[in-house]
């Protein structure tokens, strides 16, 4: 399966905030996540890295 985790990245390390991800849009400050359920989450913050190998998707929250 093609499906990643999302991470927010915070000073303590990162925190796991979605699993199974299947659609990720980063747009204007904020990214939007669906898992493949569909439930939603928007995170205020960017894009900082994403490890396609390891199907993780790493966010920092906006400051």
């Amino acid at each position: 399966m093609c499906e990643s985790i999302a991470y927010l990245a915070t000073p303590q390390g990162e925190k796991k905030i979605m699993e199974n991800v299947v659609y990720m849009k980063p747009e204007n400050g904020k990214v939007y996540l669906s898992d493949l359920l569909g439930e939603q989450k928007i995170v205020e913050g960017y894009v900082k890295e994403i490890r396609l190998i390891d199907h993780k998707i790493i966010i920092e929250e906006k400051k």
